[in-house]
């Protein structure tokens, strides 16, 4: 769809918080959010008891890294090269080189990550949902944008359900308090639904272009489950 068929951008004293709300759940930190989510419901995913641990807190800082800081710091490195406009690349013409370089990246993550033995199964269909997803955007992009936001999104609240389908009604613990899965899959389907309703305001999308990203993202999760179970 054109950038005319768009919904309006709301004003500039009124963006910070729908711009507050893509930045903490911009599509990149979801790999983030999921491991953290991972080792809550249970740590011993990972080898160890607690999120505290010096071996889970190794593997945050590393899913970190890969996945958001250096896809970030190469889009940068693009962005002066002039290869692209912006970092913001409002045109899906200038997402074909970033999605492109991203989707390699995301597949050497996957590769190697599957490749550990020490790597929960359910970790690793994530992330090869994650590859999947970024597969069909790309094709996608190529006839018209889609909210990369939504589908991180869309992947996140896949992963949640899917947990509860693993594992039951298990809480996940924060500090002394415990939530239950099915909490948890309401919430992340209520920050979905306020990361999409902040891609509108601030202009970014359609509503069909919110749709397609969560469907992509959600039925890519499952797509991928059927590979490991």
């Amino acid at each position: 769809m054109s950038a005319e068929t768009q919904a309006p951008r709301i004003s500039a004293s009124r963006q910070w918080p729908a711009l507050a709300i893509s930045g903490l759940f911009h599509p990149l930190l979801i790999p983030t959010y999921s491991f953290l989510i991972l080792a809550g419901v249970n740590p011993y995913l990972f080898g160890t008891s607690d999120l505290g641990e010096p071996k889970a807190m190794s593997h945050l800082i590393l899913i970190f890294l890969d996945t958001f800081v250096i896809p970030v710091i190469a889009v940068i490195i693009m962005s002066r090269l002039n290869m692209i406009n912006s970092v913001m690349m409002h045109e899906k013409s200038e997402r074909i080189g970033p999605l492109l370089l991203v989707m390699v990246l995301y597949f050497w993550i996957f590769w190697n990550f599957n490749n550990n033995s020490q790597t929960p199964t359910i970790f690793s269909s994530f992330l090869l949902g994650v590859v999947i997803a970024l597969v069909l955007v790309f094709i996608i992009n190529l006839l018209d944008k889609i909210s990369l936001h939504a589908t991180g999104m869309g992947g996140l609240v896949g992963v949640c359900i899917i947990m509860l389908g693993l594992f039951g009604p298990n809480g996940i613990g924060i500090g002394s308090m415990t939530f239950g899965l099915p909490l948890l899959v309401a919430v992340s389907l209520i920050l979905a639904g306020l990361v999409g309703t902040a891609r509108l305001a601030l202009g970014g999308h359609t509503p069909m272009q919110l749709y397609a990203g969560y469907m992509v993202g959600f039925v890519a999760q499952f797509v991928a489950l059927k590979f490991y179970f």
